[in-house]
């Protein structure tokens, strides 16, 4: 391997296990803070950053990836990082390489429209946000904050302005009357969530 591949070889490890760690920490925080009906800190973190409400950003977000998971205490539902969503069909893969190369590809075989980790943002519209850098879309942190902050902007928008319109705006921005219809049975089922957390 030359000197160069090395170095790539070293920085895409050292980029996995950091992967890693990330989501392991998570998760731990996840089953901690579940168990106490409350949420993990990296999200409120997050949704104190982009001014968002930080129990109806997990809301959001556990509705966008939950999956359920098991722990010494039992079952849990909690987001999962490395969910994507091909055409109405959940994958919730076992690690982040593993969805990295189902979506790699299908951006291979021109195929852009699935939802990708936590908060289940669509390739199509929003690889801007991610430098149109797949790697980075799973990243969970990277992908909260995206998350986070097209929250926010959804919130802002004149005919989005309420909380319960923005978790709507989320999931389908458009305002047309068949994209409120969805917008609001979706936003119905997160603020049911909100409810419990």
């Amino acid at each position: 391997m030359a000197p160069s591949g090395l170095k790539y070889a070293r920085q895409r490890l050292n980029s996995i296990v950091r992967g890693i760690i990330v989501a392991v920490v998570l998760a731990a925080l996840s089953f901690a803070a579940v168990a106490e009906d409350d949420i993990p800190p990296l999200y409120t973190q997050i949704a104190l950053k982009h001014q968002v409400p930080p129990k109806l950003f997990f809301a959001l977000i556990l509705n966008e990836s939950r999956s359920t998971t098991d722990n010494r205490v039992g079952r849990k539902v909690l987001p999962w990082p490395w969910t994507v969503n091909h055409r109405g069909k959940p994958y919730f893969f076992q690690s982040r390489l593993q969805a990295f190369n189902f979506i790699k590809g299908l951006v291979a075989s021109g195929d852009e429209s699935f939802d990708v980790g936590l908060g289940q943002l669509n390739w199509y519209w929003h690889k801007q946000k991610f430098n149109s850098d797949l790697w980075s879309a799973l990243d969970p942190v990277s992908n909260l904050h995206v998350s986070a902050k097209f929250f926010r902007q959804q919130y802002d928008r004149p005919e989005c302005g309420a909380w319960e319109r923005a978790v709507g705006c989320y999931h389908r921005p458009g305002q047309r009357r068949q994209d409120k219809d969805i917008a609001k049975k979706y936003s119905e089922r997160v603020v049911r969530l909100w409810a419990k957390i």
